[in-house]
């Protein structure tokens, strides 16, 4: 059989039909565009951990999940069994973003202290878990025992622990998380169970990879070695043509969606694009700006959105952009440009989706508000200066 035909046979088949229907199942973080968002994760957290939230789950869940923590790998001295175990019945606080650790659960009978930092795709900061173990002894200099859990999807070690300190670093996978939130979903009140079930299918889909994604993968494997291997060979490929399509798609759109039937006859385009390190720009602007300024849509790492001009421009636009350029702000990793606006000060906030490889239509709905809003904000501040 030609290499056509195996690939043809493996679209066919009940396994690949299988895989299929459970990556295309309704993901309510996907929509919500919420997937890579640790804030919404954390908060999610420590609402499980909550003996009082409305889950039905009490105190059990957030028991086990210590209790957990002498299974996981550790870095220092972990904490002793009986300490993991004594949580039952005790209270806790559940608090966010105390010192910008991102959960913190505080036992104060117990004198324990457990901080989770939650990394889903993003770099530690500078010293960043060397400063949350110290702040950990610093909030709480009297108490006992005191842990920090590194939560990321594939359960990697932190370069930014300080080995020396007495805080133990214990490192947990999101998988491993989802599992352990999933044998609870049967104790957990029905609308929480529902959605314990999209969190977990979530996690599998876009961090872990374990379970019923795995078996999927597996039997598709079992059922054509050779076509998964083309797949496989082809994948480069496939991601090129799907990026280069979306960017003209976003382009067409520009062109005819309702959001931009005011600027429509004023707009200028151009798209760049460097294939090998997977990076698609395309720039849009109107004839009626100053010359220099754009608003980029582009995929590098992240697929993102942000308004600017180019060093070269910077003296000319000073009177006519003063809000923009008194003082002008330089775009984190861009180097010769600053941000056409105020409202992307933060490095995060051009970002729409982290994990730019997997932009849908509905990121591109999102980008095409963003950039009708970018083009309202430099009209206003272009028509400001005007009247001055």
């Amino acid at each position: 059989m030609d290499a056509i035909k195996h690939v043809e046979a493996l679209r066919n088949s009940v396994e690949f039909a299988a895989l299929t229907r459970y990556t295309n199942v309704f993901d309510l973080f996907k929509v919500m565009g919420v997937s890579s968002k640790e804030l919404v994760h954390s908060n999610i957290l420590a609402a499980f951990m909550r003996a009082d939230e409305a889950h039905g789950l009490g105190a059990d869940f957030r028991d086990a999940f210590v209790a957990s923590l002498a299974q996981m790998r550790c870095s220092g001295n972990p904490l002793s069994l009986r300490v993991l175990g004594s949580t039952k019945g005790a209270k806790a606080k559940v608090i966010r973003e105390l010192a910008h650790i991102d959960v913190l659960l505080d036992f104060p009978s117990l004198r324990l202290v457990i901080a989770i930092e939650n990394k889903i795709w993003a770099a530690d900061q500078h010293n960043q878990v060397a400063r949350y173990q110290r702040a950990l002894c610093d909030l709480y200099p009297h108490y006992e025992s005191r842990a920090l859990v590194y939560l990321t999807p594939a359960g990697r070690e932190s370069s930014t622990q300080d080995l020396a300190s007495d805080v133990p670093v214990y490192f947990q996978s999101y998988g491993d998380l989802a599992t352990l939130l999933h044998s609870y979903q049967s104790e957990a009140t029905p609308s929480a169970a529902y959605f314990i079930d999209q969190f977990v299918t979530h996690v599998e889909k876009t961090m872990s990879g374990n379970g019923e994604l795995n078996r999927l993968c597996w039997e598709v494997f079992q059922q054509s070695e050779e076509a998964y291997t083309h797949l496989v060979k082809h994948f480069e490929y496939c991601k090129t043509r799907k990026m280069t399509e979306l960017f003209r798609l976003l382009g067409e759109r520009l062109e005819v969606d309702s959001l931009f039937a005011e600027f429509a006859s004023d707009m200028e385009t151009r798209f760049s694009t460097n294939t090998d390190k997977q990076q698609y720009d395309l720039d849009v602007r109107l004839r009626s700006w100053p010359k220099g300024v754009w608003v980029k849509a582009y995929k590098h790492k992240w697929f993102g959105v942000f308004p600017f001009f180019s060093d070269v421009d910077l003296e000319a636009l000073i009177p006519l952009l003063p809000s923009f350029t008194q003082p002008a702000h330089a775009v984190p990793d861009w180097a010769g440009l600053y941000f056409a606006s105020s409202r992307f000060l933060v490095k995060d906030d051009r970002c729409v989706l982290a994990q730019g490889d997997s932009v849908t239509q509905a990121h591109i709905d999102e980008v095409l508000t963003r950039i009708r809003d970018c083009f309202r904000e430099i009209n206003n501040s272009l028509h400001a200066s005007a009247r001055r």
